[in-house]
């Protein structure tokens, strides 16, 4: 009773332990899967990258045109203002020294707002301010308003951050250009749809419209442009605020997928995705950790002294609850260890007993054994003796069984070869007979000079025809008597509709009697063609036409053909 009670000891202390030492981890959605996989490809998409630059520098490079180098610098800018800033900026100052010497306002203005939104972007934030206190905005055309009123958005906006709290003026100043810009944009512009969500974002309201809206946008778009990736994470955010934490969370996987395609470095999706994974620090810290430091990495190479600065935080909240679970982690293991302990002294208890008890029945057992063991040795010898007679049995009846078959097969043969000797000697003694009659009638018309009976009688071919339909009948005769089943046989390896059935009158026609002919062991359709007078394409276009028929394999069936028709043993 000892032995099944430690037993159950030892199975219920393991299984106390592997329940402690599992970790509750909900499934991983598919795109947090896909988006992993982006990750360690992520410098497949920084080589695409560098090569779009490439071509766009040899183009520039190549621009005589001031019009032209504008737009080229223009599209360099764009290229680099989410990968590499010092890149960005040196092409965005190279269109603001051309348009100063231009004297063109327009185009100065746009670049002024664009190195701006670029000196925020990297966290000279004081510098930003006064470049753009510098475009007059009564000299803007309306087509340049929205940008500027979205770089005075994103300048308030890192300036309330860094300030802390709340609440505080360049928060209020962020919210009153948000004001702005909603007169100015149209729904036709292509940024409206990201500022009138992060119109709302922060306030208590919620648009379902506007929702629905961004959905239906990203779901028809590309999915690889900059775009994309900020329709995505504003779309994200505005789920965030209504508390839908799925699609929250689905949307900022996406923008972030976005990012990685397009080489983005300066991401904000990774910063709010981490957060979202550590979830209070009960969520998938090993995730958050790896996606914080990526961004981090991205906000450097960038640089983003601002971005790293934001990063920063969540990292030390992260690290924080990393080093949390791993002390959790280590009080567990250290609990677990006091438990094996225990159930090492346990088990060490158990074996000791079980050892006891084998000893006694070992020794219970030693004249039992030997009892057994010449009647183990007389019960093998006779199964062996059964197992040698049972294969001897076998064996005489496979033996019979080949020799019955063999001799069924040389019955058939020798019967075929009788049947068709007779049927050829037959043939030829009718032809000699024949021809015999046709040399004297030849003669006798040429003794009596009928030279034109001689011509009509020679030169048509009604009579071989005629002889040919006779030597297929007899053949066919000869043929189904042997084998009476045959067309029967071979139409059941047809398919229903497609099966062959002879004229009234025939026998055979001349597909099933190609296959006769198979089945009588002659497979050459050089062969086959010269038996029945007729080409050798002749033959393979009706062998191939079938074996297209076939509900067999098509190697198969010339093999299934050869075991065809029910041999009529002769009485």
């Amino acid at each position: 009773m000892k032995k099944p009670l430690y037993l159950i000891l030892f199975i219920t202390l393991c299984t106390c332990i592997s329940t402690a030492c599992s970790r509750k981890s909900a499934d991983v959605p598919p795109e947090i899967t896909t988006l992993d996989s982006l990750i360690d490809r992520r410098d497949e998409f920084d080589r695409i990258k560098l090569m779009r630059l490439g071509e766009l520098r040899s183009r520039q490079a190549g621009a005589t045109e001031t019009d032209e180098r504008f737009s080229l610098n223009s599209q360099l800018y764009e290229e680099y203002l989410t990968y590499n800033s010092d890149s960005a900026m040196k092409y965005v100052d190279a269109n603001i020294a051309m348009a100063r010497r231009n004297g063109d306002t327009a185009r100065l203005n746009g670049s002024l707002i664009q190195k701006s939104y670029l000196l925020a972007a990297i966290g000279l934030l004081r510098e930003a301010e006064s470049l753009l206190a510098t475009v007059d905005r009564a000299k803007l055309t309306d087509k340049q308003l929205v940008p500027y009123f979205g770089q005075k958005i994103y300048l308030y906006s890192h300036m309330g951050n860094y300030t802390g709290g709340e609440t505080n003026e360049y928060y209020a100043m962020e919210r009153s250009y948000k004001d702005s810009i909603m007169t100015v944009i149209t729904p036709d512009h292509p940024e409206y749809l990201w500022y009138r969500g992060w119109d709302v974002i922060g306030t208590d309201h919620n648009d379902p419209e506007l929702n629905e809206a961004l959905r239906r946008r990203i779901e028809y778009s590309a999915k690889d442009t900059r775009r994309d990736a900020m329709n995505a994470y504003v779309l994200a955010r505005l789920y965030q605020q209504a508390g839908d934490e799925e699609n929250s969370r689905k949307y900022m996987v996406l923008s972030a997928m976005i990012d990685v395609r397009i080489a983005n470095a300066e991401i904000a999706s990774f910063d709010d995705l981490a957060k979202i994974m550590f979830a209070n620090g009960e969520g998938d810290i090993d995730r958050a950790y790896r996606y914080i430091n990526f961004n981090l990495d991205k906000a450097i190479s960038y640089p983003n002294r601002g971005r790293a600065f934001d990063i920063m935080k969540t990292l030390d909240a992260v690290s924080k609850a990393y080093q949390e679970r791993n002390h959790r982690q280590q009080r567990r293991t250290n609990l677990f260890l006091t438990l094996v302990c225990l159930l090492s002294a346990v088990l060490a208890m158990t074996i000791a007993i079980i050892i006891k008890q084998n000893r006694r029945l070992i020794r219970q057992g030693r004249n039992l054994d030997s009892a057994n063991k010449q009647l183990n040795r007389n019960l093998r010898e006779l199964s062996d003796a059964q197992a040698q007679l049972a294969e001897a049995n076998t064996k005489l009846k496979e033996l019979n069984a080949d020799i019955t078959r063999k001799n069924d097969e040389l019955t058939e043969a020798n019967y075929v070869k009788e049947e068709y000797i007779g049927y050829i000697f037959t043939i030829c003694s009718n032809y000699i007979r024949k021809l015999e009659e046709f040399r004297k009638s030849i003669h006798v018309k040429a003794m009596t000079r009928q030279y034109r009976e001689i011509e009509a009688e020679t030169a048509g071919g009604d009579n071989m025809k005629d002889e040919l339909r006779e030597f297929y009948r007899s053949f066919d005769t000869v043929f189904l008597h042997i084998y009476p089943d045959f067309v029967n046989d071979f139409n059941s390896l047809l398919q229903d509709d497609k099966r062959i059935v002879p004229k009234e009158g025939e026998l055979l026609n001349t597909e099933l009697r190609i296959y006769a002919l198979v089945r009588l062991g002659i497979s050459d359709s050089v062969k086959i063609a010269d038996f029945l007078h007729c080409s050798a394409q002749t033959v393979y276009n009706n062998r191939f036409k079938v074996r297209n028929k076939a509900i067999i394999d098509k190697k198969d069936f010339a093999e299934a053909v050869r075991t065809l028709g029910k041999f009529e043993k002769p009485v």
